[in-house]
């Protein structure tokens, strides 16, 4: 699988999808929300919900190994769609045709206006990550 769309929001959704059934093969109960209103009133396009909490998804369009992902709003700087999540999936696409899930803790992300991917990976749960081939 591979993360698709030709916008923002369908990308999201895209990798969304993608991070529900990789949860779900790992034994989860994954269930995909779309509009989700946090407790920081916050509206969320998509986020997976599973039994750890809420997982909020981050989609990038960049195949840069060294390119750095945006972890706050671009407007304002905050942070609110951290609110009640307990990850942030983020995934991309590779030069190589891989596609990369990587799950961060939230408390992780807190005060980061933007994360490397290395730094994506150094942070992550190695437990939840999933790499895929494109076939």
């Amino acid at each position: 699988m591979y993360i698709v769309g030709d916008t923002v929001s369908k990308r999201k959704k895209c990798l969304a999808s993608l991070v529900e059934k990789h949860l779900i093969s790992l034994g989860h109960e994954a269930q995909l929300i779309e509009n989700h209103t946090n407790s920081a009133d916050h509206t969320d396009q998509v986020v997976v919900k599973i039994s750890i909490g809420l997982i909020h998804i981050t989609a990038s369009s960049d195949t840069d190994p060294n390119a750095s992902i945006r972890a706050s709003d671009y407007q304002d700087g905050k942070q609110d769609f951290l609110v009640d999540k307990s990850h942030v999936a983020f995934g991309w696409n590779t030069k190589d045709r891989r596609t990369i899930i990587l799950f961060v803790p939230a408390i992780y992300v807190e005060g980061k206006t933007s994360l490397t991917k290395s730094e994506i990976n150094q942070l992550s749960d190695q437990g939840l990550n999933k790499v895929m081939v494109k076939e």
